[in-house]
């Protein structure tokens, strides 16, 4: 029966990963800018279930509250205050598909490297694993939240500031955009 439910674990982790590609691909394929963040959404919440499916509930549930409830909501208002009309009589938005081919191969090369380079260097550390110090009476599969937290403020405390100031700069960036809209 477990290895029922473990079979049956896997595929949805496949199904979710899958749709997830393809919500990826309609925000990336769609001309019409809601359907893009629609796109995204859907990327987003399937990304949620397939950390449902690894039994990471913390992640899951962050996922959703952090990235499908408030960074579409951000993107969807952005969307409505910035006229892109304006910006495609301008044609500036014309030459990023002639940029944007190359740019997803370097990509892509990147990433084919770094994961060569992790899955046949034996020395390569698990991520976010916790030294034996912060695990100390804890159950990955009973207290996911509380090794997430562990891990998140006490070994990665930097990436964690540098990438919320990473967020920021495009908030700051859309606001600009709004405003010299209205100005103008």
């Amino acid at each position: 029966m477990n290895a029922l439910f473990t079979s049956i674990g896997h595929n949805l982790f496949l199904v979710f990963g899958l749709l997830a590609c393809a919500g990826a691909a309609v925000m990336i394929l769609s001309t019409s800018a809601v359907h893009s963040v629609l796109g995204f959404l859907f990327s987003m919440i399937m990304v949620a279930a397939c950390f449902l499916c690894l039994s990471a509930e913390f992640l899951g549930m962050a996922q959703l509250l952090v990235y499908a409830g408030g960074i579409v909501v951000l993107f969807l208002f952005v969307v409505m205050l910035v006229e892109l009309t304006k910006y495609k009589e301008k044609s500036l938005f014309t030459t990023q598909i002639k940029w944007s081919f190359p740019l997803v191969l370097i990509a892509l090369g990147i990433f084919a490297y770094t994961m060569k380079s992790n899955l046949f260097d034996a020395a390569t550390p698990v991520a976010l694993s916790l030294s034996s110090g912060l695990a100390e009476g804890l159950s990955v599969s009973a207290q996911n939240a509380q090794m997430v937290s562990r891990g998140l403020f006490a070994g990665f405390l930097l990436p964690l500031e540098i990438l919320s100031v990473i967020l920021l700069v495009p908030l700051v960036g859309a606001l600009v955009l709004a405003k010299s809209e209205r100005v103008s």
